[in-house]
């Protein structure tokens, strides 16, 4: 597991990190790292209530992040919230909890007036999950607010620690510079360091017109499973309820 070469930098450091690494290889238990680290901090016992902001843009990772980590952190006295996205609720919730889960747009909404607010500027870890979407339509308020919690760590005079965790990617060192992580709290492990191997076939479709592609593509789909897992169950995915049809009816047919 990829935890394992990174497990000294988070539960004994207090650096910033970027973990890059597939899914399934335990960066949530990455995660758990850190916030152990937080709660066990001497550095911290003078600071009233430290707490811990986890932002994952999935809306149902983050409702089975909340499941989970409600029952484990209970054991240790911590409690567990997660943003409605109405601020007056928001605002006692994280008056209350240890542990704040989030979107980035509800973090974004509650962050904005953090001068204000003295329960966002006690957040001692800041934990972003997904940050591979940072190129994507999510990507702009993602940015926002990482640059956010950098700024008010800055401005407050206390360290606001910020662990990023995403999938592989080509630029980690720039991602992880920006988020002020140090060549040696920079992890990006490569695509086949996985817990379950993956073999990966690609075939390309030289068209230009995309309604031409994705019909050319829906038909070589029976002859590429029967080639790559003929006696396995098989998911394909496409962008459209159309195409799924179409694809579904040139695999019976």
């Amino acid at each position: 597991m990829c935890f394992v070469s990174v497990f000294n930098t988070l539960y004994n450091t207090d650096d910033n990190v970027f973990l890059g690494a597939s899914t399934g290889c335990g960066k949530t238990i990455c995660a758990e790292f850190a916030i152990l680290r937080l709660f066990s901090n001497e550095k911290l016992k003078e600071v009233p209530e430290p707490k811990c902001v986890y932002v994952t843009p999935k809306e149902e990772l983050a409702e089975i992040v909340r499941q989970d980590w409600d029952r484990r952190f209970a054991t240790i006295d911590r409690k567990v919230v997660m943003l409605t996205g109405e601020t007056a609720t928001d605002l006692k919730l994280i008056a209350k909890g240890h542990i704040i889960i989030s979107t980035p747009e509800k973090w974004d909404i509650l962050s904005r007036r953090w001068k204000q607010r003295k329960n966002v500027q006690n957040v001692n870890l800041f934990i972003v999950d997904d940050l591979h979407v940072i190129g994507s339509d999510e990507g702009p308020v993602l940015e926002v607010i990482c640059s956010r919690m950098r700024y008010m760590s800055s401005q407050i005079g206390r360290n606001v620690r910020i662990v990023s965790m995403a999938t592989s990617i080509l630029n980690a060192k720039d991602i992880a510079q920006w988020l002020g992580c140090s060549p040696n709290a920079t992890f990006n492990f490569r695509p086949s360091v996985r817990p379950v191997q993956l073999e990966l076939h690609i075939q390309g479709f030289n068209m230009t017109h995309n309604a031409s592609r994705l019909i050319a593509m829906a038909k070589p789909v029976y002859q590429a499973i029967n080639r790559h897992s003929p006696n396995q169950s098989v998911i394909v995915f496409v962008p459209s309820r159309k195409l799924s049809r179409i694809t579904a009816i040139d695999i019976l047919t």
